[in-house]
């Protein structure tokens, strides 16, 4: 895949940015935006009227949102290292803004979309820490009962399992060489084939597979334990 052709006008590309805000402009100037948001602050001081009111304010809004999402996937889904690694709509929104400038596009912007990510160690140990951490931190921020010892040591390894596979996947992305279509209802089962990918990422998806099987006998073998402890 290459970087996409676009044949729309800069209109379109500065139509699309200007719409979710204006759309914000108008809902914050009516009042309904800060209405929305002490409803979803306080929901049992939600009455019939006001939850129709802010049921429309989030249609409104994601309304207004959808032609630049799916206009930043569709072009960010051609961008193979963020394809692959699932940051394609932060490329799509840095190709929307490129685009609504009135930027040509280039003989590097397109090898630029179709080169592969590479292996970087560091920043795949990176991510995997910040999963590892992430992961007990959310469900014991708001779930007390958690914070013991045998709840600890349960999401700690739920984290180190989920941080490991984020790992793997980073590393073994850059050495993917049969990719299966982005459309394709099992796409991520038919990423765990390590013949898709080069000898040096084939340890990588088999680390992947062996994870993905421990996983739910941790959380699931743990659950119990960590909350009754």
């Amino acid at each position: 895949m290459t970087s996409p052709q676009t044949t729309r006008p800069r209109f379109f590309y500065w139509l699309i940015l200007a719409l979710p805000v204006a759309t914000f402009s108008w809902l914050a100037a009516t009042g309904r935006w800060q209405s929305f948001w002490l409803l979803v602050r306080d929901p049992s001081a939600s009455s019939r009227q006001a939850f129709d009111a802010s049921f429309a304010t989030a249609f409104v809004w994601s309304l207004s949102t959808l032609p630049v999402t799916l206009t930043a996937w569709s072009l960010g889904r051609s961008h193979t290292a963020a394809r692959r690694l699932n940051y394609e709509l932060l490329v799509g929104f840095r190709e929307v803004v490129r685009l609504a400038l009135g930027r040509d596009q280039t003989a590097e912007s397109v090898e630029a979309f179709a080169r592969p990510p590479k292996d970087r160690l560091w920043t795949a140990v990176l991510l995997g820490l910040v999963v590892a951490v992430m992961v007990p931190t959310f469900f014991m921020s708001f779930l007390p009962d958690l914070r013991t010892g045998a709840g600890m040591i349960w999401l700690g390894g739920t984290g180190v399992l989920m941080g490991s596979m984020t790992y793997c996947q980073r590393r073994a992305s850059a050495y993917l060489i049969d990719e299966p279509r982005y459309l394709d209802l099992f796409r991520q089962y038919r990423l765990l084939n390590p013949q898709r990918y080069e000898e040096r990422g084939r340890p990588f998806v088999r680390a992947q597979i062996v994870l993905l099987v421990v996983l739910p006998i941790w959380w699931f073998g743990g659950v119990s334990i960590a909350f009754v402890s």
